[in-house]
């Protein structure tokens, strides 16, 4: 016997789905920084956060178009607001061209691996765990590849 799902069609709980995705890309920068420097562990805390809001807002989308959207919205407003907050150290180097540089390279790192949860998590839910290792290598590999360029 299959166990039935129970399925809101409202389509104004969909916006508000997409809507707290999005505010989400823009606070979470802020919450995560003192857990990052508690444990040092930058790609694991922000892919576990980043891969919580795809679970529990991004994949209750119903149109794998809209959730592709809407990964790629959290995704750059993730990475804008990260951008934002490292402000300060970029000032204090005294280099602005630093901040375009982090712009142009961590923006599309943090849309990438919000794509590789949301395309797992589409395929079925709980690959998305398969999607959150790839995340974190990704973001690893970007952190030993690149931003050892910029910060």
């Amino acid at each position: 016997m299959q166990k039935k799902q129970f399925v809101i069609q409202t389509p104004s709980l969909y916006i508000i789905y997409t809507i707290f995705a999005l505010v989400a890309g823009l606070i979470l920068p802020v919450i995560l920084i003192p857990v990052i420097k508690l444990t040092d562990y930058s790609e694991f805390v922000e892919e576990l956060a980043k891969a919580l809001v795809v679970l529990f807002l991004i994949l209750k989308i119903p149109n794998h178009k809209a959730q592709i959207l809407t990964g790629v919205g959290f995704g750059l407003l993730f990475g804008v607001s990260e951008n934002f907050l490292y402000l300060n150290q970029i000032f204090q180097l005294g280099d602005f061209s630093v901040f375009w540089q982090r712009f142009l390279l961590t923006v599309p790192m943090h849309i990438s691996t919000v794509l590789v949860m949301v395309f797992a998590g589409i395929g079925r839910k709980w690959f998305l765990i398969f999607g959150f290792i790839g995340a974190v290598i990704l973001h690893s590999l970007f952190n030993s590849l690149v931003a050892n360029m910029l910060i």
